[in-house]
Parts: structure tokens; C-alpha cells; sequence
């Protein structure tokens, strides 16, 4: 399907592409060029409903990344329509826009940012949040090498509210997911950590009880 794609991209006319409502109008149908042809429409459905999204097509990670990658080279020398396609992405929310999200920001130089990177991520956040959502873009942005945040900036995280809160978890996973003790200052913020899904409770129990 990459090939369809690479065509699909080749083929828009970027530099037409001025405001973020157009760009996502385009990567949504460059989503679609993506999709295995043999995907089975029903579990997309169920998958959408089960995670709250906006859409999921069942476009691959490959795929995205191949997005993403156009994308940052495309708007390199003009990486304002990134910066304004970031928090669009996350607010319109599809699933295809959450993973794009996250590798985009991991791979964006962070020297355009006005913030850390962590807290440019918690700013886009919404009063609910998917779980596996917010975990992946964690992993992205590790496996991307960017340093972790300072302890004063895990601590605002936390007096901002639930999700920000668990945002520090999920953080604070990557950290010690390979092991390594707790620092008693991240040990109570793990501990402190509100919530009732499932991924949170065995995230915390796998940090406290390593």
C-alpha cells in the first residue's frame, strides 16, 4: 500500500496548503491510501467505538511514519503549519491523528518548540484521554531520545489536574520499565496517581511493586 501512497503524496500540491483545516483534509484521505485492502471494516468500527476516536481506518505505522516524514520535509523551511497541525491533530482525534501526533512531535526539532516537549504534549490534552494514547506518544518521544522532564516539571504536571497526572505515569513508566529504583519524590507521584482504568492500575502496580 506504501506505493499508493508515495503517489498520493507526491501528487498533492503542497505549497497551495496555507492553513491547518486543508492539511487535515488532505492527510485524511492520505490515510485512507494506507489501508490494507483486505481490512475488515466491522473491527475498525468496533475499535473507534471501543477507544472513543473520531475515525480509525486501520492505517499501519509504517505508513504513518511515511506521512510524518513527508510532512517534516515538506514544511521544514515553513514549521509553523506543523506546529498549528499538532494540536489540531490531537483535538480532531482519530486514531491515525493520535499516532501521527505522537511521531511528528518526536521528530520535530525541539528548538521550535516554546516549551519542553513533555509540556508541549500536556497542553494539547483534553479533559479525557485515551490511556494507550497517551502511552504511546510517551514512547515515541523516548524512543526519539528526548531527556526526560526535570522534577519540578513532573510536579506542575501533577497540580494540574487527572490527566495530567497520569500523563506523569505514564512518563515516569518509561523511566523505570527496564527497572532501577524509585526516587522517593517519583515513588509518590506514582502512588498519588488517580484513575481507574486498567492500564493505570498495572502501570502502577509494576512500578511500585519492581
Amino acid at each position: 500500500m506504501s506505493s499508493n501512497l508515495d503517489e498520493f503524496l507526491s501528487n498533492v500540491d503542497w505549497t497551495k496548503i496555507k492553513k491547518t483545516k486543508k492539511l487535515l483534509i488532505v492527510l485524511r484521505e492520505a490515510y485512507t491510501c494506507g489501508v490494507p485492502g483486505m481490512i475488515a471494516k466491522s473491527l475498525t468500527d468496533r475499535l473507534k467505538d471501543a477507544g472513543n476516536y473520531d475515525f480509525y481506518l486501520g492505517t499501519p505505522p509504517n505508513e504513518l511514519r511515511l506521512i510524518a516524514s513527508f510532512l517534516l520535509t515538506k514544511f521544514n523551511n515553513n514549521p509553523t503549519i506543523i506546529l498549528d497541525l499538532l494540536p489540531a491533530l490531537w483535538k480532531r482525534h482519530g486514531r491515525e491523528d493520535a499516532i501521527l501526533y505522537g511521531i511528528i512531535l518526536a521528530n520535530i526539532n525541539p528548538k521550535l518548540l516554546t516549551k519542553n516537549v513533555w509540556l508541549f504534549f500536556g497542553d494539547c490534552l483534553r479533559g479525557k484521554e485515551p490511556a494507550d494514547d497517551m502511552l504511546a506518544v510517551c514512547e515515541e518521544l523516548i524512543r526519539a531520545k528526548h531527556p526526560f522532564p526535570t522534577l519540578n516539571e513532573l510536579e506542575l504536571l501533577c497540580k494540574k489536574g487527572t490527566i495530567y497526572h497520569q500523563l506523569v505515569l505514564f512518563i515516569l513508566f518509561q523511566k523505570y520499565k527496564n527497572n532501577g529504583e524509585l526516587m522517593n519524590d517519583d515513588r509518590v507521584m506514582i502512588e498519588e496517581c488517580p484513575g481507574t482504568n486498567d492500564l493505570i492500575i498495572r502501570l502502577k502496580n509494576r512500578l511500585l511493586n519492581n
